[in-house]
């Protein structure tokens, strides 16, 4: 339970209170029929779902719907589409899985998931195999990263390893491959990392030449995560701590430092890499790209090996954010992926394991910033921004972009940062 003062406190209740009330149904949340209103299905269904799994924890009455977006989402799920960890058939099982409370529950519809998700893995990893096999680089990173690609199915697969020895043996396939993804390819006389993906980051770049990510959304942040969870777990496969390892020493030569102290860039080019600049380029402050979701990869990272090395880096690159004047974060919205809410819960679940890091304070004053945006007179309280341009605001129910993932991130940090349905493994958070 939070030590927030108690007007802050009744301000944050409230705002959960009127978000769960507001997005409890799905008529009104998830319209169906038009292809304007497609969202991925943990912004849509599933995500919706997530919330009330984890408000049911504490009060039955919210199972119900829970349950009931649940079953919306089994109608609409397609054959065809996208499938990962944030679409489709396991992305309905992750949210069905974190409904989850006592033993049997959803069994059937877990039997019917099983194999459909199984097989997307299965694919991926054939696909990358070859793709290695080959010493090409990646086409993009959709195949590797935590949204689209293994470091989000294997989080999955890790929710479901102790009930499915199948899936046990994919998570071992999955930190095996990433164990592969770090030995170097060559291309056109360049020593790359496995996991360089050819499209840039900004697809309105004439620049070819493609790029590495750095950020835990899309990056090898979120594979690093997988890795030191899945050890911790007690999975653990041949060549996985050398895979940690090397991720880690990427990470720290690949950090840089200004008068405000240690950060990362949200990305490096081929030039960047081939011949580094004398200064970096700051990343924004988020989950998605940035110090938090870096810090708590490293962190967990730290806790798999027992390097206490890595847990001050972590911590100290928290502190250095803080340093940071706030008009450089650059977070435009109160969304998960790049906004307050986000900011909240990551720097909540790293100064959790690690009470060294002294940021209830902080903690406070994120909360205070996620919750001052709400508009009672909104659909859902607040509004997104809605592209690359911040003019253009959109009413997001959702959980990675909307409210919904909003109401997560101050439920938690009214309650424990360790969510009891443990909602937060979609962002590698644990």
């Amino acid at each position: 339970m939070t030590t927030a003062s108690t007007g802050l406190a009744d301000t944050v209740d409230s705002v959960i209170e009127t978000l769960a009330e507001r997005l409890a149904d799905p008529a009104r949340t998830c319209p169906c029929g038009s292809a304007e209103n497609w969202r991925p299905a943990l912004d849509s269904e599933c995500g919706l779902a997530l919330l009330y799994a984890e408000l049911g924890h504490s009060d039955p009455d919210y199972r119900y719907i829970a349950h009931r977006y649940l079953g919306e989402a089994n109608q609409a799920l397609s054959e065809s589409g996208n499938h990962a960890l944030y679409d489709g058939a396991p992305a309905l099982a992750f949210a069905a899985s974190c409904a989850v409370q006592r033993e049997g529950e959803y069994a059937t519809l877990f039997a019917g998931l099983d194999e459909p998700v199984f097989r997307v893995v299965r694919v991926v990893l054939a696909a990358e195999h070859e793709r290695l096999k080959a010493g090409a680089t990646a086409e993009h990173y959709a195949n590797f990263d935590l949204i689209s690609g293994l470091a989000g199915l294997g989080r999955y697969l890790l929710r479901r390893e102790q009930d499915s020895p199948e899936a046990r043996s994919l998570l071992e396939d999955v930190c095996a491959y990433f164990g592969a993804l770090i030995r170097p390819i060559k291309r056109e006389g360049h020593t790359l990392p496995g996991w360089w993906s050819d499209r840039p980051l900004n697809p309105s770049t004439e620049d070819s030449s493609g790029h590495i990510n750095l950020g835990m959304a899309h990056g090898i942040p979120g594979p690093l995560a997988l890795l030191a969870t899945a050890w911790r777990s007690g999975v653990r496969v041949h060549g996985h701590a050398e895979a940690i390892e090397t991720i880690m020493d990427f990470l720290i030569t690949w950090s840089d430092e200004d008068e405000f102290g240690r950060y990362w860039p949200q990305a490096l080019d081929l030039d960047e890499y081939t011949h580094r600049p004398p200064r970096l380029t700051r990343s924004r402050q988020a989950w998605c790209y940035g110090t938090p979701g870096i810090a708590r990869a490293v962190q967990l990272a730290g806790f798999a090996l027992g390097r206490q090395d890595w847990n001050t880096l972590a911590r100290e690159a928290v502190w250095d954010m803080f340093r940071l004047p706030t008009e450089q974060w650059r977070v435009q919205d109160t969304c998960l992926c790049h906004g307050w809410a986000g900011l909240l819960h990551v720097v909540a679940r790293i100064h959790a394991d690690d009470p060294r890091c002294e940021l209830s304070g902080e903690l406070d004053w994120l909360a205070q910033r996620t919750a001052a945006p709400f508009d009672p007179s909104l659909p859902y309280g607040y509004q997104q921004v809605g592209g690359l341009r911040a003019e253009l605001l959109r009413d997001d129910p959702g959980f990675l972009t909307g409210a919904a993932g909003i109401a997560l991130a101050l439920h938690a940090y009214r309650t424990t940062p360790r969510p009891a349905s443990g909602w937060d493994t979609a962002l590698l958070l644990d």
